[in-house]
């Protein structure tokens, strides 16, 4: 996608036109003149639209004109700290059933994991039985994080065949090659409505159907167990802890804040639930008008899972009120899926 395209919401309503875009994030102007700042990958191409030379009089800004203090190109990367070593990096499509979370439907939300140390460049293509294929989706996916890619009602995936293909990779350090993923999947509606298709999981605080593209050490030893041996060593695995805290190393760039209520207050007898979000956010709006001019300054606000109300209002804050920062979740395998952090 680039600037001038029309595309629509993936998740919500609405849609319009591509004004201009910094980093992962596109700026898209709708019908009532308001610009909405949305995550690339959550954008659907309606229809694409060739730059023309008077596209400034048209009020579409191009790259090279976003101002020089904010100025984010789509190339830029930042420092990621890697967790752990490479000795056993994942690559994980994972389904989830329901709209969200507690709401069963025939709906399925997907999500690509990179539970490694290596960015990667990957692209989903349907391919149809007159062996044609159709670019689903395409984009790069960040070390140690996961991307949605959307919702589909199972009636849209039944029958279908996804290609997927992704090269993992370093920038600016040596490392260690790892294969290309070249996977093909084929999608069974029967499946994806089962229950117990669906299974408690290291990656999401609900159960999700897990598709392997690049298999750890556990999920290789399992290929080679027979049943009785499988089920042993998925109990074993299970009395102990699968992820502990990382470490992390003294950086002066990364600030941590835990917004868990009982980290802000020695007390919170007599507060309702309402009062205690409002003290969390309080005190998020402080730690981000404190570091504002904090340029590339990392902030990982840690808010836990719970309900996800902490999280959704977090994020509801930086869309409206900080729409110049960008964010994404937290590292997993340091912070579980109970952080966001922000790029000031």
């Amino acid at each position: 996608m680039k600037i001038g395209d029309r595309v629509r919401f993936m998740d919500v309503t609405g849609g319009g036109v591509i004004t201009r875009i910094e980093g992962r994030l596109a700026f898209v102007e709708d019908e009532d003149g308001f610009e909405i700042p949305v995550l690339l990958s959550e954008l659907v191409l309606v229809e694409k639209t060739e730059i023309s030379k008077n596209a400034n009089e048209a009020g579409i800004v191009t790259e090279k004109e976003l101002s020089g203090d904010t100025e984010i190109s789509e190339d830029e990367d930042y420092d990621f700290e890697e967790d752990g070593t490479d000795d056993d990096p994942k690559f994980v499509l994972a389904f989830l059933s329901g709209e969200k979370p507690g709401v069963q439907s025939g709906s399925i939300r997907l999500y690509l994991i990179n539970d490694s140390n290596y960015f990667s460049f990957f692209t989903v293509n349907e391919t149809g039985s007159n062996g044609q294929a159709v670019n689903i989706v395409n984009d790069r996916i960040e070390p140690n994080t996961k991307l949605s890619l959307g919702k589909y009602l199972v009636t849209e995936l039944d029958g279908k065949t996804w290609e997927i293909g992704a090269v993992m990779f370093k920038k600016g350090k040596p490392f260690k090659p790892l294969p290309v993923i070249q996977e093909n999947i084929n999608l069974k509606g029967a499946k994806l409505m089962k229950e117990s298709s669906f299974v408690d999981n290291d990656y999401f605080d609900e159960k999700a159907m897990l598709y392997y593209l690049l298999k750890g050490s556990f999920e290789q030893k399992l290929e080679s167990l027979s049943e009785k041996e499988i089920e042993e060593v998925k109990k074993e695995k299970g009395k102990k802890e699968f992820r502990k805290k990382a470490k992390r190393r003294d950086e002066p760039g990364i600030l941590e804040v835990d917004l868990h209520i009982h980290e802000l207050l020695d007390d919170t007898g007599g507060l309702s639930n309402s009062e205690m979000l409002a003290i969390q956010m309080d005190k998020f709006h402080q730690v981000m008008k404190e570091n504002l001019k904090n340029k590339k300054r990392k902030i990982v606000f840690i808010h836990g899972i719970g309900n996800g109300t902490l999280k959704t209002e977090l994020r509801k804050a930086l869309d409206r009120k900080y729409k110049d920062h960008y964010y994404q979740d937290a590292s997993f395998r340091e912070y579980g899926y109970g952080a966001t952090m922000v790029i000031i």
